[in-house]
């Protein structure tokens, strides 16, 4: 497990480590509540499947809960863009382990293969 503020490994079932804890830092406030974790990472993998598999762009269009989302409803319009958003959302995800973990049992349903790459995304680190 990780800190979900600081990132730093910790063996214990607490969601922060014990100098982010002594210094008061809220768990809540520091990775949301439950919905807005779901709701971060339903937008991760929406963006994420943005990418046409042909040819890299993200031209695709996704449809979600009955709604279809494009790169421009993110204000993407090139590969390079696409690129830093899922490396800023990958690193977000990596810095709240305990929050994502939570989360993506209740995910799963909705987003197998998604789930199933973050999943697999994080063994391989």
């Amino acid at each position: 497990m990780h800190c979900l503020s600081c990132g730093a490994t910790i063996r214990s079932r607490s969601a922060l480590c014990f100098r982010c804890a002594s210094a008061g830092v809220d768990p809540a406030g520091v990775a949301g509540d439950d919905a807005a974790v779901r709701d971060r990472l339903e937008r991760y993998f929406v963006v994420s499947a943005l990418r046409c598999r042909n040819c890299g762009d993200p031209h695709e269009t996704v449809t979600a809960d009955g709604r279809s989302y494009t790169a421009v409803d993110f204000g993407i319009d090139s590969a390079a863009e696409w690129a830093l958003e899922m490396d800023k959302e990958e690193a977000w995800i990596r810095n709240h382990t305990a929050a994502v973990d939570r989360a993506l049992g209740e995910l799963e349903s909705a987003w197998p293969r998604a789930v199933a790459a973050v999943r697999e995304r994080r063994q391989h680190r």
